[in-house]
């Protein structure tokens, strides 16, 4: 075996390089995929609910 005084062998940075491709590649994948989603309320998008007939804005009380 024959050393050349680097730290990686060169399998390991086959593995770093493929890791990094990988990485992009689900990065890129999460950008395309919130470009074409509308953003979400967290779940309390099932609570939203229209105001009461007659209610314009909500006021705080006087007194």
């Amino acid at each position: 075996m024959r050393t050349e005084g680097g730290v990686f062998t060169p399998r390991e940075r086959k593995a770093a390089l493929w890791a990094l491709i990988g990485a992009a590649l689900i990065a890129a994948g999460g950008i395309v995929v919130q470009q074409h989603t509308s953003p979400s309320l967290g779940g309390m998008d099932a609570y939203v609910s229209a105001p009461p007939p007659g209610v314009l804005e909500a006021q705080p009380l006087q007194g």
